[in-house]
């Protein structure tokens, strides 16, 4: 999907929500705009930060349907449908049979623990019924499942499991891409604090949902690596896992919605049991945006 001879920046989009849980339309298509012009190669649309197991179903379709024909071919576009069984799975895969996206990502069901030959059968029969490639999402910090590295090495046989996204284990992520190199396998990563790492490692291709309040810093990610400034690249990583580092201090949810309504982004973009930012809280939160030249 991606060429892996430069960086490759995926945005975890954040979903704005009104009070009735429907999409702000309007400032959806302008978040995708702001990626877009920024460079990023993808759009995760309706990952964890894009409220995935939050939506309703009739928000989910219009979410895909306006990131399809906002992007326009211009980003490649994956989708988050996991769900808690198969049924509920698919049935998500199939209300987006019509829509132009590239890819279905979907993590571990994430209410009964299942075994990994359970992992197996449900991701098999996820891809074999999927019209567009499938990509694994192991997430077990939220799912509290973990696709173990050999079931992954299994999964990545089957012709329509494309690769994976790996958010938790550095050693894992770079087992998993040394071990696939051989049949096409991609091996994006979700470690915010090992960007450096990874790019001097030759894994370039991640997605973070931090990317949609800086994808200006990505850029100049993507730039520093082409030239291989990694003096650039150190300072690019500390200030921004500093930053990233203040919003989970402040609960990054939460902190998420003030950041991106101040950035011109309305709606809510944090689950809707999940309290809002005090006022003192959502005054901090402009001065680190202001602070990082965002503002």
């Amino acid at each position: 999907m991606f060429q892996d001879k430069t960086a490759v920046f995926i945005t975890a989009l954040g979903t704005p929500l009104n009070e009735q849980g429907d999409l702000v339309e309007s400032s959806f298509r302008g978040h995708i705009h702001h990626q877009l012009e920024n460079e990023m190669d993808g759009l995760l649309v309706l990952g964890s930060m894009g409220q995935m197991p939050c939506v309703k179903q009739s928000t989910l379709v219009d979410v895909v349907r306006v990131a399809a024909d906002t992007a326009g071919g211009r980003a490649k576009i994956l989708v988050g449908v996991g769900d808690n069984s198969l049924e509920r799975t698919l049935e998500r895969i199939e209300s987006l049979k019509d829509l132009d996206i590239d890819a279905v990502v979907a993590t571990t069901p994430y209410y009964f623990v299942s075994a990994q030959s359970d992992l197996i059968g449900y991701f098999t029969r996820i891809a074999d019924r999927s019209p567009v490639p499938l990509y694994l999402y192991d997430l077990p910090q939220v799912t509290k499942v973990k696709i173990e590295l050999d079931t992954a090495l299994q999964l990545s046989e089957h012709p329509n499991i494309h690769g994976a996204k790996c958010s938790h284990d550095a050693a894992y992520t770079k087992s998993l891409a040394r071990l696939t190199a051989d049949r096409g396998f991609e091996v994006i990563h979700g470690q915010l604090d090992l960007l450096d790492v990874f790019l001097r490692y030759g894994l370039t291709s991640s997605v973070d949902g931090f990317y949609a309040m800086v994808p200006g810093w990505t850029r100049d990610f993507k730039r520093a690596y082409d030239s291989h400034d990694f003096t650039a690249i150190d300072k690019l990583q500390q200030k921004t896992s500093n930053l990233r580092n203040e919003f989970v201090k402040l609960d990054v949810f939460p902190a998420f919605t003030v950041a991106m309504n101040l950035l011109g982004f309305e709606g809510r973009f944090h689950p809707s049991h999940i309290a809002p930012l005090s006022e003192s809280d959502h005054s901090q939160v402009e001065q680190l945006l202001k602070d990082a030249d965002l503002l």
